[in-house]
């Protein structure tokens, strides 16, 4: 028996590929109800690595605004480009991608610790994981544009400006909305 489109099993292998530029947002499935599911995960997962991490009772806020300010930058881009009827699955393709890199960063945030009190610098561990941790940002940047610009057609450049942007326009206005005084 063969396995039926977009469905089981072939979902995380489509979901991974996405993580390996391997194919783009139309290959996922068009379903509202696999969106929703994903923003529910997603929103346990960052809330779990909260508690885990014992983060700070923003956690919530935070989650919630940074996959609102995902979706919304996508809604527009796709808006403008005249293909909104693209938007779930590549939100679909945004949201799974976004907890993939969420669950590799756990590991390395659980490696990373916090710096030492006394001279807060780094140890040669947390120099190396922090490197580690970057490499996973950038790649998650690349995946983020390999996804909008597969979204909009666009090259890839283009693609590449969306993405970083949106991820300097969420660390902004998350540490403006989230944090205290400086």
């Amino acid at each position: 028996m063969t396995e039926a489109p977009n469905s089981g099993p072939g979902l995380l292998a489509r979901i991974l590929n996405l993580c390996r530029f391997r194919g783009g947002p139309q290959d996922l499935p068009h379903k509202q109800g696999l969106l929703v599911a994903l923003l529910v995960m997603s929103v346990v997962l960052d809330l779990s690595t909260a508690s885990l991490f014992d983060i700070g009772s923003s956690a919530l806020g935070r989650s919630l605004f940074s996959t609102s300010l995902l979706l919304g930058l996508c809604w527009t881009a796709l808006v403008i480009r005249g293909l909104r009827n693209r938007f779930v699955q590549t939100a679909i393709a945004l949201i799974a991608c976004s907890m993939v890199f969420s669950m590799l960063i756990l590991p390395l945030a659980w490696l990373f610790g916090t710096p030492a009190e006394s001279d807060k610098l780094l140890s040669p561990v947390q120099t190396l994981v922090a490197w580690l941790a970057l490499g996973v940002l950038v790649w998650k940047v690349a995946v983020d544009a390999h996804n909008v610009r597969q979204a909009i057609d666009a090259p890839f450049w283009i693609g590449m400006s969306l993405a970083l942007a949106w991820a300097i326009a969420d660390f902004a206005l998350s540490r403006l909305l989230f944090s205290g005084p400086v």
